[in-house]
């Protein structure tokens, strides 16, 4: 029944306007750049007269940028070791005393 609701209030995938703001020409513009549109020549090649500088090749410490990673790590381990034991504790529980 609840199904019935939901289908009422979705739209179709045709019936769905995009949310893209919409721009207008304003009639004016529109006529003067039909009237004034020129094709453009094809643009010339381009040479390249230098070569880049090829960029300095740096190694970064990953030690040093990060070093609260670690510690990060070691405390997300010691909170799963510690929900996964508490969960074997709540089996035990459940199965063999209740």
């Amino acid at each position: 029944m609840a199904k019935k609701s939901q289908s009422r209030s979705r739209k179709k995938r045709k019936q769905r306007k995009p949310n893209v703001p919409v721009y207008s020409v304003p009639r004016e513009e529109a006529e003067t750049a039909a009237s004034e549109a020129t094709v453009a020549p094809p643009p010339a090649a381009v040479t390249q007269t230098s070569s880049p500088a090829a960029a300095p090749q740096t190694t970064i410490d990953w030690a040093q940028e990060y070093p609260y990673f670690m510690s990060d790590m070691k405390r997300l381990g010691i909170v799963v070791l510690l929900m996964v034991v508490l969960l074997l504790a709540l089996n035990f529980v459940f199965i063999y005393l209740l």
